[in-house]
C-alpha cells in the first residue's frame, strides 16, 4: 500500500462499502491515478460512475477531476511505502566528495552561459552531437533529450565516416561536442569544420585548459578529480554523473 493516499481513507464520513472499495483500489494501485477514467475505475471496482462521483463529493471535491488532481499532488510527495521501520541508511563516504565536486563545477557554470544555452534551445532547431569513447554515451543521452523536446538532433562518433559529417554539417545550426579531455583529435576535427560552416560550437570538457574549450562558443567546464586524465580515464570518478547532472539542469532551466 502507498501511504501517500492512505489519509483519504479517513476523510469521508459514512462511506459505503462500495465507496470505500474505490478508495482502497486507488490506494493499492497508485499508478492508476491520472491514467484511469471514471468509467474504467467504476468497471474495475464493480460500482457505478454515480457512486464514484458521490464519493468525490463526500471527500470534499467538486467531482472526479478535482479528486484525481488531489491524488496526483499527494503522489508527487516523497513516497512512504508500508513496511518495517528502519533507520536512515548511512551514506557512502564518497557521497560527500561527489557533492563537493558538483558544487565546484557549478561555480564555473555562470548565469550567462546558462542563458546562452537556453537561447540556443529556443532559437535553433537542428543540433549535431559528437562524442568519442565513453563521451559518446553522454552525447547520445543529450541527443535523445533534445529529440524528446522536438528538436532535430543527430549523433555521430569516430565509427562514422568523416564524410558523414562533411555531408551533413551545413544542415545543422549547433554543434555539441562531449570530450572529457578536450583533446581527442576526431572531436577537434569536427569542431573546426563546424566553425568553418558557421555552426555554433558548444563543448562539455574537463576544466583543465584544452583546445576544444578554446574553440567553443559556449564551454561548460566540469570539475574532474582525475589528476592525469590519460592514466585515470578508466577510474570511477564523479565526472560522468556530474556531466549528466549538468546536462539535465541546463535542459530543465531552458524549458521552464
Amino acid at each position: 500500500m502507498d501511504n501517500r493516499l492512505a489519509p483519504l481513507l479517513t476523510r469521508g464520513e459514512s462511506l459505503t462499502r462500495a465507496e470505500y472499495r474505490v478508495l482502497a483500489h486507488l490506494t493499492e494501485h497508485p499508478l492508476l491515478v491520472g491514467n484511469i477514467t471514471v468509467r474504467e475505475l467504476a468497471q474495475a471496482t464493480f460500482v457505478s460512475t454515480a457512486t464514484i462521483i458521490r464519493l468525490c463529493q463526500k471527500l470534499g471535491f467538486s467531482g472526479y477531476s478535482e479528486f484525481i488532481w488531489h491524488c496526483k499532488q499527494r503522489l508527487a510527495d516523497t513516497p512512504h511505502i508500508t513496511g518495517p521501520h528502519s533507520e536512515p541508511a548511512e551514506l557512502p563516504v564518497a557521497f560527500a566528495q561527489f557533492m563537493a565536486n558538483y558544487q565546484r563545477t557549478f561555480q564555473w557554470v555562470s548565469a550567462e552561459k546558462r542563458q546562452q544555452f537556453a537561447a540556443l534551445l529556443h532559437e535553433q532547431e537542428s543540433f549535431f552531437l559528437y562524442g568519442a569513447g565513453f563521451s559518446y554515451l553522454f552525447a547520445e543521452y543529450l541527443t535523445k533529450k533534445l529529440q524528446v523536446l522536438g528538436k532535430t538532433a543527430f549523433i555521430s562518433g569516430p565509427g562514422d565516416s568523416r564524410n558523414i559529417f562533411l555531408s551533413n554539417a551545413a544542415r545543422y545550426q549547433v554543434f555539441i561536442a562531449v570530450s572529457r579531455s578536450g583533446e581527442t583529435e576526431q572531436v577537434l576535427d569536427k569542431a573546426r569544420i563546424a566553425r568553418t560552416v558557421g555552426m555554433t560550437v558548444v563543448a562539455f570538457t574537463r576544466a583543465s585548459a584544452n583546445p576544444l574549450a578554446e574553440m567553443a562558443d559556449i564551454h561548460f567546464a566540469l570539475y574532474d578529480e582525475a589528476v592525469h586524465f590519460a592514466a585515470e580515464a578508466a577510474g570511477i570518478t564523479s565526472f560522468e554523473s556530474n556531466l549528466v547532472l549538468l546536462m539535465d539542469l541546463l535542459l530543465l532551466e531552458a524549458t521552464q
